[in-house]
């Protein structure tokens, strides 16, 4: 027969904040408080209400890890006996993480466990508070939990448990991270009545009260966008849905898919850039650029009922599952190459690809020449339509280069255009073998062709439309083994 294990909310330590259902439950069964520091004390003594508290595991043990391990233990030892009745601070399901714990350890199959909401400390805060027009929507999070990443400076945000100065620090330097150290917040407590009282103080002195217990906690209202010292996605998204609406920027309002698309091509290339250059601010910087690209055209899809930001975070995160089967699957790899070979392989099903035909048209015609044959070469070579080894892609660039001879002898524009593309797509061949990104390659050598040129100008004695070729050539050789500062050649 199962055993039944009943978790009452206390509320926050006001006795008129306990519910008919909690008093009900406490009067029935073995009463264990995860904590006898509560304001409702008072109140079960005074109804003759038993009960036994675990305060004194924190006081034993090096870890909350280990407290509530020990506790769970007490709670199910007992629950075999009789009905236990766990009384918690608060509402049990919010920042309780003893609950949590019992909840995911215990075997449902002998125990009943029945839940009796209480008013927890977050809506204690609101009401406490009075921003009532702050409560639109509310996100509540332990000090424990607390990250950059999971605060939301749109809606009210209350913080629970901050129940010593440490844990206040730590919360306010994560929270600086996103509010202006001068922002108001609200530091909520119990007095000696248990009820909760708030104080408005600036952010940057949530940790120098004097006192701090498990009562404490913050209420966050929403922060105007255009204080915030930090900024996440979402506030990107907001930006441009702002300058994209009716009252926005002209500009922005105008623009298409279409207009937009000389811009991505430009900042895309001003990352690599960056890259190069290992700038990193000004990867930072680039990389900004492109991501307002991609929320620039997520609103104008929004705006024309075609798709949205959420659309295309779904497909990439979709796509990421799907792909990568021998992180969030079953499967089994042995190295870097097999996986590669299976993300082919899915990516061949998902596009319902029936031919390795359609595998290479797939391949956007818009990229650079180079690197669309490069990835050509690739995608064939998958199925073994390849060279054996580098010495027969070397014999076919000097055949390539040998028939281009011929034909610019024959003097047929058309036939020498068809074998200077042989020839170059065979140089793209020798590049894969070597190893080499043939657009990187041929891009550095331009380079550094301009730089060479430059040192030609530097040096010259007159102008250069004045200068002989061999008078130029014999600086160009100069400019190979120059190591005058600012010339990389």
């Amino acid at each position: 027969m199962k055993k039944r294990i009943t978790i009452v909310g206390l509320g926050t330590g006001d006795e008129d904040q306990l519910t008919l259902g909690a008093v009900k439950a406490l009067k029935r069964g073995y009463v264990i408080l995860r904590t006898g520091d509560h304001g409702v004390v008072s109140f079960l003594e005074q109804e003759g209400i038993s009960f036994i508290t675990l305060d004194h595991i924190y006081e034993s043990s090096q870890s909350f890890e280990e407290a509530y391990a020990a506790m769970i233990d007490i709670i199910l030892d007992k629950a075999k006996e009789q009905e236990v009745v766990l009384g918690v601070p608060g509402h049990p399901m919010i920042g309780e993480r003893l609950v949590l714990e019992l909840l995911s350890q215990v075997d449902h199959q002998d125990f009943y466990i029945d839940i009796v909401p209480g008013i927890g400390r977050a809506e204690a805060a609101i009401a406490a508070v009075g921003r009532y027009y702050d409560a639109q929507g509310m996100k509540i999070v332990t000090a424990s939990d607390l990250d950059i990443s999971n605060i939301d400076t749109n809606m009210t945000t209350v913080v629970l448990d901050i129940a010593n100065p440490l844990i206040a620090s730590d919360v306010k330097l994560t929270l600086l991270r996103a509010y202006p150290s001068e922002f108001q917040v609200y530091l909520c407590k119990n007095d000696q009545d248990g009820r909760l009282k708030c104080q408005r103080i600036p952010l940057y002195q949530l940790d120098r009260l004097k006192e701090y217990d498990f009562t404490t906690c913050l209420y966050i209202p929403p922060a105007d966008l255009i204080k915030l010292e930090e900024f996440g996605f979402g506030h990107l998204v907001k930006i441009m849905e702002i300058l994209r609406s009716p009252e926005g920027c002209p500009w922005d309002r105008e623009q298409t898919h279409e207009s937009l698309k000389q811009n991505l091509l430009e900042e895309t290339y001003e990352v690599l850039e960056a890259i190069e250059m290992k700038d990193y601010d000004k990867i930072i910087e680039e990389l900004g650029d492109v991501l307002l690209q991609i929320v620039f055209h997520c609103q104008i899809g929004k705006d024309h009922g075609e798709f949205d930001i959420r659309d295309v975070t779904t497909g990439i995160c979709r796509k990421m599952i799907d792909r990568h089967p021998h992180i969030f699957g079953d499967i089994t790899v042995k190295d870097a190459e097999q996986v590669l070979e299976n993300w082919e392989a899915i990516k061949k099903k998902e596009k319902r690809h029936t031919s390795h035909t359609q595998v290479l048209r797939d391949i956007p015609v818009i990229l650079p020449s180079l690197m669309r044959a490069y990835k050509v070469q690739k995608k064939a070579a998958l199925v073994g339509f390849d060279w054996d080894s580098i010495k027969d892609v070397v014999k076919k660039v000097e055949e390539e280069l040998s028939e281009l001879k011929d034909a610019y002898q024959e003097g047929k524009q058309e036939k020498i255009s068809e074998e200077l593309g042989d020839l170059l797509f065979s140089v793209v061949n020798l590049a894969r073998f070597l190893k080499v990104e043939p657009e990187l390659s041929l891009k550095a050598t331009t380079e550094k062709f301009i730089d060479r040129f430059e040192y030609i100008e530097k040096m010259a004695p007159r102008p250069l439309e004045k200068m002989t070729l061999e008078e130029m050539d014999k600086l160009w050789n100069d400019a190979k083994t120059a190591n005058s500062k600012g010339f990389h050649v």
